[in-house]
């Protein structure tokens, strides 16, 4: 009698859909945008449509250059259908997840079988990480799903005996545009791999000087018709700001004490991502040390395995090189991991049996934390509180000023029911703020209230947890 795995397993394309979205949806709506960076990108797709500017992204009325523009195109069309709310924002990136899993499924249903397909999508979608940034309101998952598109357009386009290279090129060069316009240069290192492949085994890479360098071109040319009129708009700020402070910077120092300053805390923190690899990429890191000796042994008579590798390396590498040290800045290789490792343990009773217990738990672990622990967590949230006692005095004319508690969360709240822009500030500012006339809102935290020499109006509390900064805060706001 087949086994419930077995039987998904048998219908790798569906499973996977429905694996992947039952993981990535769930909780989506209890969960409210928490992390700075999602309200960020929630809020600025907001603006756009609100606006009707498609080039140039902005956030609470100013412009914002973090990342280029594709995944605020995603979440505007999604607000289009869905309306503005969490649940809208969140989506684009379980698709660009899903999308990701499907083409595991596909790559490795073409190039092994159907079993390692399935098991190579599974193993993606349910690895810790993954469960958790595949539902976030970012731009990471559409890199990541650009960057594996690459990935396996790039292998098929330097296949030589391929009758569809015409057709692979046009896909790859393609999507490193898309790709960069979800996350800017790093969605271009697939073809730094392919350059690594035909450089050191030339006998199983096939790329042409001529044609890479007019795919080059396409792939500059299809990312310009977005970045001219970005840097026409902005006055090249988009480029100096976008290219200069979130790459560059990012690449050559310590952004928001994500690593450690000087020559010491750069060497000390080289190897990091060779060891949280082990707790983002759980359960399945601990099958690959000894998937990894025994592959090693007939390297030299596995192109694509090779190549799988090298790709994933590569990420591991370049992202080892910036000081600025984040977690989720590896996922890009999480995909080709997953592959090569499925082709490594696909075979075997034994082994199936031990992905699919493992894809089991897995699942019960993500719905328990995503529909049980953010139930639990939602009432104690900070800005939840806070938005839900000033919420029925908030008119569209309502000025709003938040001083000494400035989380991008506020105006992601706030600016769906006010025209006005939020005034973020230090304390030493709101003194100031309460000269404008009413309605207006001030809110700052409860200790420094003695500070203000008016403080007539009606007075909320919200007391709350802080999640960015994990710490618990009382705000009293002024209604007037």
């Amino acid at each position: 009698m087949q086994s419930l795995f077995e039987k998904l397993a048998a219908k790798p394309q569906r499973s996977i859909i429905f694996l992947s979205l039952l993981l990535l949806l769930a909780g989506n709506w209890i969960l409210p945008l928490t992390d700075r960076d999602e309200t960020r990108f929630a809020e600025a797709s907001r603006e756009m449509l609100e606006r009707g500017d498609a080039v140039v992204p902005w956030f609470n009325g100013s412009w914002r250059f973090d990342k280029p523009i594709l995944i605020y195109w995603c979440q505007a069309a999604s607000y289009t259908f869905l309306g503005v709310n969490d649940f809208a924002a969140r989506l684009p990136s379980v698709l660009f997840t899903t999308a990701t899993a499907l083409l595991l499924v596909r790559w490795g249903r073409k190039r092994m079988d159907i079993r390692t397909g399935f098991l190579a999508g599974a193993i993606f979608v349910t690895a810790l990480h993954v469960a958790i940034i595949g539902r976030v309101a970012t731009a990471d998952m559409a890199m990541v799903f650009f960057y594996t598109l690459a990935a396996w357009s790039g292998w098929e386009l330097t296949r030589p005996e391929n009758p569809a290279r015409k057709t692979w090129w046009a896909i790859f060069y393609v999507t490193l545009a898309l790709g960069f316009l979800a996350k800017g240069p790093v969605a271009w290192l697939p073809l730094v791999g392919m350059i690594l492949g035909r450089l050191l085994r030339k006998k199983s890479f096939r790329l042409p000087l001529g044609e890479t360098i007019l795919g080059v071109i396409l792939t500059g040319a299809l990312a310009a018709c977005w970045g001219i009129p970005a840097l026409q708009q902005t006055n090249g700020e988009f480029f100096k700001v976008g290219m200069g402070e979130h790459v560059f910077r990012r690449s050559t120092g310590v952004i928001d004490g994500h690593g450690l300053s000087g020559a010491l805390g750069f060497i000390a923190l080289m190897p990091l991502y060779f060891i949280t690899f082990f707790v983002s990429f759980f359960p399945w890191s601990t099958r690959v040390p000894s998937a990894m000796k025994t592959w090693w042994a007939q390297r030299e008579r596995d192109d694509l395995g090779w190549f799988l590798l090298a790709q994933a390396l590569l990420v591991f590498v370049v992202f080892s090189c910036v000081r600025t040290k984040l977690p989720h800045y590896t996922m890009p290789a999480f995909p080709l991991i997953a592959l090569w490792l499925a082709r490594q343990i696909s075979s075997g009773q034994k082994n199936f049996q031990w992905i699919g217990k493992r894809v089991f738990a897995m699942t019960i672990f993500t719905l328990v934390l995503m529909l049980g622990a953010a139930a639990a967590l939602r009432p104690f949230l900070l800005t939840e509180n806070l938005w839900h006692e000033l919420a029925p005095h908030l008119q569209a004319n309502t000025r709003v000023g938040c001083f000494g508690y400035t989380e991008p969360s506020l105006v992601w709240k706030f600016r769906r029911l006010t025209t006005n822009y939020l005034v973020l500030g230090s304390v030493e500012q709101a003194k100031d703020f309460l000269t404008n006339s009413a309605p207006c809102i001030l809110v700052l935290p409860t200790k420094n209230l003695a500070s203000l020499s008016d403080t007539n109006g009606l007075q909320f509390s919200a007391h709350g947890l802080d999640l960015v900064k994990f710490k618990n805060w009382d705000l009293t706001a002024i209604v007037r």
